[in-house]
């Protein structure tokens, strides 16, 4: 999935060169198809005729029953990448920066590009103002870093729980998971989680598994309770879920198995996937 969205961001932005096409089907070729192999096997080091492979990479497309993603999608999954790159120091720091907040600008994304205007801006100031703070190339490559590491993992999703706000907790099950119950849907979780107030936690999966009557504070802080925030820090990725001053943490901890499901009062709306992916 991942080569296939970097593929198609640079078909929407325009960039994307027959070897692209190439190097997607190289990568797929473990789907076992007839026409991602005849697109893989294309030769790279000739002259490639961009409307034959381009339309090799439709028949593959069509073979395999893929969905096109968004170009928000791809956009997306762009600015991801570059972001890892900062997450440890490099020498191609300011290069990636400016990047980010280009592309930030090129395609309207005003939240992105106010999350990078004060480096950018200390950035400008290096290169090509005065300098009256008197940054170093250092400094300015220890400030990226720090800022990306923040920005990562406090990263809201932009997933909408507006279903659940509002909505009262009316009874927990613990038979078999443990299943937090609303009004309209249920929080059926599978991982690791705790629950706190403002001063600390108060109580957590561990404190369950070495005495199993704690189930009852769980029921005493939990039930009659109303959601008034649901949160879902997408690069941890934790689930946050705010009654009051009542805080439920629910964290993925296995590259293996599910982690949670969110469910309104007909299907699933949200769920945490094996090794933390969101779905």
């Amino acid at each position: 999935m991942m080569e296939l969205l970097a593929l198609y961001y640079k078909i929407y932005t325009d960039r994307v060169q027959p070897t692209d096409y190439v190097k997607w089907a190289y990568h797929a070729l473990y789907l076992d198809d007839l026409n991602v192999k005849k697109l893989a096997s294309m030769s790279m080091k000739e002259q490639l005729n961009i409307f034959e492979i381009e339309q090799m990479f439709e028949d593959a497309m069509n073979s395999l029953q893929r969905e096109i993603p968004s170009k928000e999608q791809c956009i997306d999954f762009h600015l991801q990448q570059l972001h890892v790159r900062l997450l440890t120091p490099t020498e191609h720091a300011m290069t990636i920066v400016k990047e980010i907040y280009d592309c930030a600008i090129q395609h309207e994304l005003l939240e992105e590009q106010i999350k990078w205007q004060g480096i950018s801006d200390v950035m400008d100031d290096f290169q090509y103002g005065d300098n009256d703070h008197g940054y170093t190339l250092d400094k300015i490559h220890q400030m990226i870093v720090t800022h990306a590491r923040k920005l990562w993992h406090t990263k809201a999703s932009k997933i909408d729980f507006k279903e659940f706000i509002g909505q009262k907790i009316i009874a927990i099950d613990t038979e078999i998971h443990f299943i937090i119950q609303f009004k309209k849907g249920s929080l059926v979780i599978e991982c690791p989680w705790r629950i706190r107030d403002t001063d600390g936690i108060l109580l957590g999966e561990t404190d369950i598994l070495s005495n199993q009557q704690e189930w009852r504070t769980v029921n005493e802080l939990l039930v009659g309770r109303t959601i008034e925030d649901v949160q879902l820090l997408e690069q941890c990725p934790i689930l946050i879920v705010q009654c009051g001053n009542i805080f439920l943490d629910v964290f993925h901890a296995s590259s293996y198995f599910d982690g949670w499901t969110l469910t309104d009062e007909e299907d699933f709306y949200v769920f945490s996937m094996h090794g933390g992916s969101i779905a």
